[in-house]
Parts: structure tokens; sequence; C-alpha cells
């Protein structure tokens, strides 16, 4: 093989890996968007841009209230889901959709294993449990 082809092709190769290198990087979502439904209301994550969207579905005097989840150590040998963004209310967001959506948008941190959870809630008071989605990454 010539010497300038050799050259050539340890060029291509650099090139190549530069691109992919530079790609990993990019702003892009890691997992998939999750929801949790119920008959009063809903909530979807959107990875891409780490949206929080929420949605009142019964007019039966209770709001939604989502918050989003982390899968986090919680001692030297134990993990758990610990709240990581919390009060995300269908009347407290920082814009609505024309759908009546309301939209909390958050920086999370790439990768990192979370969930949506929603609740009833009537003048800052929880009625019911927590119902959570499965889990995606941020």
């Amino acid at each position: 093989m010539k010497r300038s082809t050799v050259a050539k092709s340890g060029m291509a190769l650099a090139a190549s890996v530069l691109l992919v290198g530079g790609m990993a990087g990019s702003a892009s979502a890691s997992g998939s968007n999750v929801t949790v439904s119920r008959s009063w209301g809903t909530a979807t994550f959107k990875t891409y841009g780490d949206e929080l969207l929420v949605k009142d579905l019964s007019a039966d005097g209770y709001s939604v209230q989502a918050k989003i989840q982390r899968w986090q150590k919680v001692n030297i040998d134990a993990w758990s889901w610990v709240d990581h963004r919390t009060g995300c209310y269908d009347t407290t967001s920082k814009s609505d959709t024309t759908d009546g959506y309301s939209v909390c948008n958050y920086d999370l941190i790439e990768n990192d294993p979370v969930r949506v959870c929603i609740v009833r809630s009537k003048d800052g008071v929880r009625h019911g449990d927590w119902v959570c989605s499965a889990e995606t990454k941020a």
C-alpha cells in the first residue's frame, strides 16, 4: 500500500471518530416519554426538553399535582425512588398549551433514571396515594 493511501485512510478514520464523538454530546433525549393517567388527571414527562405536562380531567374541585422522582442511592447499600422535582400543578405552571395541559420545564441530568407521579390535591392537601409511571431516562 502506498504511503499516501495509508495517510488518507488514517485521516478518514480520524474524521469519522471525531464526527461520531461529537454527536455523543448532543442535546438529545435518553429515554422515552412516560405518561401516568387516571380518570381524574394525567401527566406526561417529555424527555426531550425535560418538560412535565399536567392536565386535570375531572371538574370535581380537586387539582392534579405531578412530580418527578429519581432512582438514587439512599444509603450504603439501598436504592429508592426519591422526590426530585415537585409542585407541578395543573393550575400553577409556567405556561399552558392550547390543549389544556399545564407545562413545568426542568433541567434534569442526562441519563438519570426518573419517573412521573400524580395525585389529586385540594388546598395543598393530598387526597389519595401517588400513582407513578414506568421508569425512563432523563
